[in-house]
This record gives C-alpha cells, structure tokens and sequence, in this order.
C-alpha cells in the first residue's frame, strides 16, 4: 500500500512540473516586442505621472571635398540635460548645457507649464515666452521625442524588427538597421545621419530601449550612429549619439516655480 502511495505522490509530482514547465514556456512566448511596446506605452499613459530624466545628445560632423582628408570641414554640437518633469497637470522643468563645436558653452533654463513654455538663456538677463522649444530647433525631433519620456509611438514601426532580451529588473529592445531600414528612421527623424545626398554607407545604426518589467516604464534609450555620403568626390560623415535615462518614477517632489515663471505664465 505505502508503495502503491509514493507511487502515485511522485506521479503527481512530475505532472505538476511538467503543468508548471508548459505555462511558463507559453507565457514567456506570448511576449513579443510589438506587445511589449505597447503594454509599456498604455502603462506610461495611464499611470505615470511623474519622471525624472538625464539626456545628452552629441552631433559630429566631417565633411571632405575632393577626398582632401587633411583639409576636412568640421562641425557639431553637443549638450547635457537634467529634467523634472509632472505630466498631470504639465509642469517641467529642463536645465541644458549646451556646447557648439569651437563656440563656448552656455546654459538654458526651461520651464514648460501646460502648454507655455518660459526660457532663460545665460547670454541673455529676461525670460521670455516663447511658441518655439529651443531644443527641437537646434537638436531635432529625435530629441522631442525623448522627453519627458520617450514616444514610443515613433518606433512601433519597427516592432517586427527589434530583438528582445531579457535584462535584469527587465527586458531590453535591440535594433541595428540596415539601410533600408534607416530610409524608414530618417523619415521619422530627419536629423539623423548626413543631410546631403548621395551614396549611403552605414558603419552602426544602433538603438536600444530598455522597460522595466514590474512598472512597464521605460528605463533608458540609447542610440549610436556613424555613416557617411559620398556624392561628386565628397564625403560627408556624421556621427551622432544620444543617451536618456529616466528614474524617480512618481517619486518628485514638486518644485517652485521662479516669480517670474509665474508672471509669465499668468499673463
């Protein structure tokens, strides 16, 4: 009898695991990159309300004319950026460093309050309110979509490509493109690789998005990209790289606005 039980014990045993085993294997293949963009997307919309980000971004640029290498054409720009930022109601606040290729540094101040944004330049004594984000002029839309959070929104056209990994605390959204895959990302985000036409070879077009896998925030975007042009025996090279993490998710203490933030924003 006592044989006939253990028997039975450890039949039940094993059918158990295998159950166990089997979920696990279809739960873990139910997750794709394309449902992960948007489980994240509708967790940020409906239940973050508040993120602090870090995001720097740097533009480099060599041009050579008539494979002239030693009297090439330098240019870029880079720039630094801490934000705080509440989304319901609005209320953001970004200080920048910036710092052009062979020009000195200077400094923002911005404050988004609804639908107003206030800026101070440190080359300037006023503040002043204004319907253009200095950031976007200069940098492009790949930076507006960075902050406050990153839009995922601009990348579900490529949901079928990414790869997905598991990370710790995570998962992480993998992509190199090709250069038909790139014709894709410069319509998006026309700033990115060399403005002039010709011939395009790309040596890295890399990104990756990481989301947290409790809250489905996302933790960080990093991009790398160098390529060149070659048209009429020149060679334009631009290489760019952003980095944006984002933490104290919900977790801010709300700040005071300068007075005159607030007159601005109440007149």
């Amino acid at each position: 009898m006592k044989k006939i039980i253990s028997i039975f014990a450890v039949s039940t045993l094993i059918v158990f695991l295998a159950a166990c085993s089997s979920s696990t294997g279809e739960a873990q293949k139910k997750m794709t990159a394309a449902e992960l963009l948007d489980k994240s997307e509708q967790a940020m919309q409906k239940s973050l309300k508040s993120v602090r980000a870090h995001i720097s971004y740097d533009d480099y640029g060599v041009i050579v004319y008539d494979g002239d290498v030693e009297n090439n054409e330098k240019s870029g720009s880079k720039f630094d950026m801490t934000m705080e930022a509440f989304l319901e109601p609005v209320k953001i606040h970004r200080q920048v460093q910036i710092q052009p290729r062979g020009v000195e540094k200077w400094n923002l101040d911005m404050y988004t309050v609804g639908e107003q944004l206030i800026v101070k330049d440190d080359r300037q004594k006023d503040w002043e309110k204004t319907s253009v984000d200095p950031l976007a002029e200069s940098f492009g839309t790949l930076v507006s979509a960075t902050n406050p959070i990153l839009d995922l929104s601009k990348f579900k056209v490529f949901a079928d490509d990414f790869i997905l990994e598991p990370i710790e605390y995570g998962y992480a959204l993998r992509l190199s493109l090709d250069r038909n895959e790139f014709k894709k990302f410069k319509e998006l985000f026309p700033e990115i690789g060399p403005s002039e036409e010709g011939f395009l070879l790309i040596d890295k077009m890399d990104f990756v998005i990481t989301i947290n896998k409790s809250t489905s925030f996302v933790t960080s975007f990093k991009m790398a990209a160098d390529m060149k042009t070659y048209s009429h025996g020149n060679s334009y090279r631009a290489r760019q790289k952003l980095s944006a993490t984002y933490s104290y998710f919900n977790d801010n203490k709300d700040f005071e606005l300068p007075k005159e933030v607030k007159a601005a924003v109440a007149q």
